[in-house]
């Protein structure tokens, strides 16, 4: 019979130690990848959602541009849409962002207010998807949307004014 001495229980710990060590390594690297992997799904899913909304907002202002009607029943099922997925993926600023912005369409006094709010969600928006590093303003913004350097400073003036 075999005397079990410190050298051979000390080889055999470590080899155990050694197992679980490399074990609980692969569990916490799998755990990082299912997180890595939901949050790019939530991520994809924000991004939706956002450009949907913005997609609707653009599509207005090009059937204004162009004199044409906007379909009452399918902008409603597009903000419907929207109002679901901002609610469920958007940051907690996007949302009181965006239900200012909602807000403002039945209570603003001008259509200047209402645009002043739509712009700060739109920055809230941008925020989120890229970081709060983002340096786009309203105006920036304004010049997207209307392309119109003098159209845009009428409206800035009277978007301060507000």
């Amino acid at each position: 019979m075999e005397i079990i001495t410190e050298d051979v229980i000390y080889k055999y710990l470590s080899i155990i130690l050694a197992i679980i060590i490399a074990i609980l390594g692969w569990i916490a690297q799998r755990k990082t990848e299912r997180i890595k992997i939901i949050e790019n799904q939530l991520s994809d899913k924000k991004y939706n959602a956002y450009s949907d909304l913005v997609g609707l907002f653009y599509a207005i202002m090009q059937n204004m541009k162009k004199n044409m009607p906007n379909n009452p029943e399918t902008m409603m099922e597009n903000m419907i849409e929207s109002k679901k997925n901002i609610i469920m993926f958007g940051s907690d600023k996007v949302v009181k962002a965006f239900n200012k912005w909602l807000c403002s369409t039945t209570k603003a006094k001008s259509i200047y207010q209402q645009l002043d709010t739509f712009l700060d969600l739109m920055i809230e928006m941008r925020k989120d998807m890229v970081g709060k590093k983002s340096r786009i303003s309203k105006r920036d913004l304004l010049i997207n949307l209307i392309q119109n350097e003098n159209e845009v400073e009428q409206i800035w003036r009277k978007l301060k004014g507000n």
